[in-house]
């Protein structure tokens, strides 16, 4: 088991690689990894946070969908959330998924539960939306609440009807586009024929076509769209995910053909491994399976998690995996200074992607040890020139698996992990933290300046268009930026003689250069939570960055809440805010009492304007915003079950009395909650008063 430390840093690695692999699914039609890798690595954070439950706010990446949409596009929101799906990798995770839903229902092992069996296409997922029967708008599904419309590349596609037979006002229609294998062959080999860039797999073929700006028929004619759900409808279709499937043929929509209902656990997983061999016949990509309940009425008591279905998951196939040779074993430094070494491999093709580098994880990973201390690969190091396992299960940069020592050079040594940064020369140290080896040269380092002038303009942050990687790097080393306020002064100094175009040379115009200066005007305006999370303080990332923005609201308060704390060396209004641990206390003070941080911070203030955080209207409810606590058992619901329904109605579910609570709810055999309740003068409420509270009629 991990330490805390250790599961800190383990957690921030984790969503980096997600974050990462997500920007380039969803918005450059790229899969920088396979699905069985961002699996792996959305299973390892959960297990991390069912171990340490208190670091979920920490670097949380788990309530995401997708990622906000940056294409040209016209952004729209959904008219419900299109929810991503919890992943099984084994029978037991299906078997475990089971268990869960018997029992947040509360349902005996006797009680069968009819579970859909439907492939899980490697395609981009679509919304359709139907006005009075007629295709109104079609949208990808972006971040799950805010998508691209697509509609006039989407009308181009055969199995997407322009009209339905069914005259209502809105419907919303899912499912999944995507390229047959034998049309992708025939592309792929046309745009080689041309010269141009082929397409590494059918599912970016797909997703590059359905989002190119300029609509093309040829290539738009070969896509094809299996229908699976329903969002937002006026009415039901149907009563079970069966039937809807049968009135979505009825409606001429394609399901696909391999979908089948099961009572049997047993004939489902038989079906499972049955489906598995014979995927390579068939004439699209799989990449799993989905299990759906098949009962709607018990569906809408499962409801979501924050960003998954409980009645829904998908059990996907096995990872791939290759054998390469280690050419060179590489430092990088991140902008928190972290020493991570990387593998740069000859290139090989696993699943479908050309790797060519691989990640080494840390000092000990090299060494043939583990976080625990224990052996890995039988205690066989890593070196340069060792033949290497090397599987797309685990990280945007690949993991290694094994060591052939056999073919190993015997003149061949050992790696030695430096004591000195390789970007500023200043000795690293051992973080106690989180037991990274790390640079605390963070203000004179390069590569950290670099990594964090890179973040201050990524896409979560103030999302400059035109500012690449590379081009940071170059502004930086032609000391045009030093430091964020920088990049608000380019214009100024083109306008003051700089004639940038010769001053940068090749790959640079008066289009692109007026492109840069119109995304940095635009840039000026950021709401608070993202100039938060864009100033790169340890430990406050995304969503530690909107737990902030949500309690102070606006950024006069924040800063001058900081400011006041740090004068009166008091830290406790801080650690009152619920999400907030104590590191994210320690780097929040650590920063704002860093001269030359408050140096640049001033500086950048001077140019920006940052909007009030606002929160998302709910629906109100009478428990809206109010702090319940259960005790005793239901007869309607189980306790998963009720908690669920009470945060749907915009509760919180507290486990403690105290005299925040506004409600004690009271159960069958309550326990000493009651006396308690009591005493401090809290409301108490049975369970039929609850039902009738929240208009609760299932």
């Amino acid at each position: 088991m991990l330490k805390k430390s250790e599961a800190i840093s383990k957690l921030k690695e984790l969503s980096e690689i997600i974050t990462k692999s997500r920007e380039a699914y969803f918005n450059l039609n790229r899969s920088d990894i396979t699905d069985q890798e961002y699996d792996h690595n959305i299973s390892e954070y959960k297990k991390i946070l069912s171990k340490y439950p208190e670091l979920e706010d920490r670097y949380n990446v788990l309530d995401q969908v997708g990622v906000m949409p940056n294409s040209r596009f016209k952004k729209v929101q959904h008219l419900t959330p299109m929810y991503s799906l919890s992943n099984a990798f084994n029978n037991a995770d299906v078997l475990n998924f089971l268990k869960q839903i018997r029992s947040f229902l509360d349902l005996s092992e006797s009680e069968n539960i009819d579970l859909v069996f439907e492939p899980k296409i490697d395609g981009l997922s679509l919304s359709l939306i139907y006005k009075n029967g007629t295709l109104f708008q079609a949208l990808t599904r972006g971040d799950g609440l805010i998508g691209e419309d697509v509609t006039e590349n989407a009308r181009l596609i055969p199995d997407i009807p322009i009209s339905i037979p069914i005259k209502i006002d809105t419907l919303e229609i899912r499912g999944e586009v995507y390229f047959p294998n034998s049309a992708f062959i025939e592309l792929n080999a046309e745009l080689k024929k041309k010269g141009s860039k082929t397409f590494s797999n059918p599912r970016n073929a797909a997703s590059g076509t359905l989002r190119q700006f300029k609509s093309n028929k040829n290539r738009s004619k070969d896509l094809c769209f299996f229908a699976y759900s329903v969002g937002n409808a006026s009415y039901h279709l149907a009563d079970s995910q069966a039937n809807l499937l049968k009135v979505f043929n009825d409606l001429g929509f394609k399901t696909n053909e391999i979908a089948k209902v099961f009572t049997s656990i047993k004939e489902l997983l038989q079906y499972y491994e049955k489906v598995f061999a014979m995927r390579t016949k068939l004439n699209y990509d799989i990449d799993g399976i989905v299990y759906k309940v098949n009962d709607f009425r018990l569906q809408q008591r499962l409801g979501f998690r924050s960003s998954s279905p409980r009645w829904a998951i998908a059990h996907k196939f096995p990872a791939a995996m290759s054998i390469t040779v280690i050419e060179d074993i590489e430092i990088q430094i991140g902008r928190t200074g972290t020493l991570s070494p990387v593998a740069k491999l000859k290139p090989v093709n696993i699943g479908g992607v050309i790797v060519s580098s691989a990640t080494l994880h840390n000092r000990d990973f090299i060494r043939g040890f583990d976080n625990k201390g224990n052996r890995i690969r039988d205690g066989a190091d890593i070196r340069k020139g060792d033949w290497v396992t090397v599987y797309r299960a685990g990280d945007v940069i690949p993991k290694i698996k094994d060591v052939d020592i056999s073919k190993r050079n015997n003149a061949s040594n050992s790696f030695v992990f430096p004591d000195f940064c390789p970007s500023c020369g200043a000795k690293v140290k051992i973080d106690n933290t989180d037991s990274a080896i790390r640079c605390y040269n963070m203000q004179h380092c390069e590569a950290q300046v670099i990594a964090g002038l890179k973040h201050f303009v990524s896409k979560k942050a103030f999302n400059i268009d035109g500012l690449g990687g590379r081009i940071i790097e170059e502004f930086y080393k032609k000391d045009l930026i030093q430091k964020p306020a920088d990049f608000f002064r380019l214009q100024s100094k083109s306008k003051n003689g700089l004639n940038f175009i010769e001053f940068l040379g090749k790959g640079w115009g008066d289009k692109s250069l007026q492109n840069l200066f119109h995304s940095i005007e635009k840039a000026k305006f950021i709401k608070l939570d993202r100039f938060l999370f864009s100033l790169g303080i340890r430990h406050i990332g995304e969503n530690a960055a909107q737990i902030l923005a949500g309690y102070f609201g606006s950024w006069d308060n924040f800063y001058n809440a900081i400011k006041a704390g740090i004068k009166k060396n008091e830290r406790q209004f801080l650690s009152e805010i619920e999400g907030v641990g104590q590191l994210m206390v320690t780097s929040l003070v650590g920063f704002f009492s860093d001269l030359k941080e408050i140096e640049k911070l001033e500086d950048l203030l001077n140019y920006v304007k940052i909007e009030d955080f606002i929160k998302l209207s709910k629906v109100k409810t009478a428990i809206t915003d109010k702090k319940l606590v259960l005790t005793g058992t239901f007869n309607a619901f189980s306790r998963a079950e009720l908690k669920s329904i009470c945060e749907r109605h915009g509760a919180k579910v507290l486990t403690s009395l105290s005299n925040n609570v506004d409600f004690l709810l009271v159960g069958q055999a309550p326990g000493s909650k009651v006396k308690k309740a009591d005493e401090l003068g809290i409301k108490r409420m049975h369970e039929e008063e609850f039902k009738v509270l929240i208009d609760y009629n299932l």
